[in-house]
């Protein structure tokens, strides 16, 4: 018994340990970071960001559409079964007695003359040739009826449409293209706008340590008594006065980064981590040769110019559906059983209704008035597209003012870029030297801050410099739809 619950425990504690094992494993996947370049970032956003899959479903529809746009050249077609019952027995009696009195009135005058005839018909029974015939008096009533019909339809105007809709899809494609883009220059700024908040945090906190270093410093040359007590309380009061500002940075890296996973379509509480730096590589670049080349390729321009296609069609197809014909094709059978107690395909038991007709018409005459609504739509439309070549005339010159002001913007950045690098380095040899002298006693405090402040200011304005140069390039990028090496 006892060896039994010996194997038990044992086998119990190996179990719970795969469980403790397993537990651990989770909460460290759960505690992983996920480190992202920002290729990783622009590449994962592209498969998962919320905003570029609803724009993929209108794609998806523009393109459906386009792909069956022949369609509209499908006839209408119905079928339907009717069984019908009339209310009226002493009409089917008629003509009972009618199709059988004719036959029995020319035996009755071939046997008897005139006369005879005319006693057969006055001995005919409808109620029992109803019985004989249906079998009773409801039956005669019903009656099955059968309905096929087609109909076709043409105008010229239709052809319109069908190129109405491949232009739509490609106004579709465009607007795809110009949304992948958008996404892919956000994504890069707000990757690079977390770097520097991380650079400016690790500013922030390098010299919050320093300020702790002068306090302890400072204690160190007051026991020595080369500097006063009030050194000692204001070296201790500048460093706990950094600890709101970096826990304020902090909080605030956090919520971006936050909002940074949510645009790539991560869940939320994913913690990332990003590696890369703000450091860029300059592109040459001559405003005039740039916008000749590449203007064309805009998004903005491209997607107006395919507006304004759109818009041309739309009057063509108002043109042809006002002042051409429409050509109107009806095909229809009607079988109809006349006994529904026999054999309902016995050639003798249906009869065939149906017709063939082809129309060529003006849909409505009062359209091609000048004064009708259909012309002054057609006056608006006109109208419209002229306001539209406006508006493309203001976007080639806004797109010329842009790329210059761009190109100019990464001229004057580059420059900032040289002249701050140099300032940085300045910076640090005073900072170096002054902290040098303070901890030798030679120095107050004060210099040491201004000098601290003065070189955190360079070091900052240098990044801000990068980051401001590198939005340039991606502006410019995304103004002429291309890359720039």
């Amino acid at each position: 018994m006892n060896s039994k619950l010996i194997r038990f425990l044992a086998v119990f504690i190996a179990f719970a340990s795969c469980g403790f094992a397993f537990a651990q494993e989770s909460d460290s996947n759960k505690n992983e970071k996920l480190i992202l370049t920002v290729e990783d970032a622009v590449n994962y956003a592209l498969k998962n960001n919320q905003s570029l899959k609803s724009a993929a479903i209108d794609l998806e529809i523009k393109k459906r559409a386009n792909s069956n746009s022949w369609n509209t050249f499908l006839p209408s077609a119905s079928l339907s079964g009717t069984l019908a019952r009339s209310n009226d027995i002493d009409t089917i009696k008629s003509s009972i007695e009618s199709s059988a009195a004719f036959p029995t009135f020319l035996q009755g005058a071939a046997k008897g003359g005139f006369e005879g005839g005319l006693e057969a018909v006055s001995k005919i029974d409808s109620s029992k040739l109803i019985d004989d015939m249906y079998g009773s008096e409801e039956a005669a009533l019903w009656h099955p009826v059968g309905s096929l019909s087609f109909s076709w339809a043409f105008n010229a105007a239709m052809l319109k449409s069908i190129s109405a809709t491949k232009k739509q899809y490609e106004a579709g494609l465009i607007s795809w293209e110009q949304s992948v883009r958008e996404t892919e220059v956000n994504i890069k700024k707000m990757f690079y706008g977390i770097l520097l908040a991380q650079e400016n945090l690790k500013i922030q906190k390098e010299s919050m340590r320093n300020a702790e270093a002068r306090w302890h410093q400072a204690e160190i040359n007051y026991r020595n008594g080369t500097v006063p007590r009030l050194s000692v309380l204001n070296s201790q009061v500048t460093y706990e006065n950094m600890k709101p500002t970096i826990l304020s940075a902090e909080n605030s890296l956090k919520q971006t980064k936050e909002t940074f996973g949510f645009l790539l379509g991560l869940p939320y509480g994913t913690k990332i981590d990003l590696t890369g730096t703000i450091e860029t590589s300059y592109v040459d670049v001559n405003a005039d040769e740039l916008f000749k080349k590449y203007v064309e390729q805009n998004n903005e321009i491209k997607s107006l110019k395919k507006n304004i296609e759109l818009i041309k069609t739309g009057i063509d197809a108002t043109y042809l559906s006002t002042f051409t014909p429409s050509l109107a094709v009806s095909f229809g059978l009607q079988p109809t059983v006349s006994n529904i107690t026999k054999n309902w395909f016995d050639k003798d038991n249906y009869s065939e209704g149906g017709n063939l007709t082809i129309t060529l018409a003006y849909s409505n005459l009062f359209d091609m008035l000048p004064w009708s609504s259909n012309m002054q739509k057609l006056k608006d439309s006109k109208q419209q597209l002229a306001q539209a070549e406006i508006g493309l005339e203001q976007l080639y010159q806004n797109a010329e003012i842009e790329v210059h002001k761009l190109c100019d913007n990464l001229t004057v950045s580059r420059a900032n870029i040289e002249a701050m690098r140099n300032n940085v380095t300045l910076a640090q040899e005073a900072y170096d030297s002054t902290l040098k002298a303070y901890n030798n006693g030679t120095q107050e405090l004060l210099a040491v801050r201004d000098s601290e402040s003065s070189l955190n200011q360079a070091r900052l304005g240098l990044m801000n410099e990068n980051y401001n140069y590198i939005s340039a390039v991606l502006d410019l990028e995304t103004k002429l739809n291309i890359t720039l090496k």
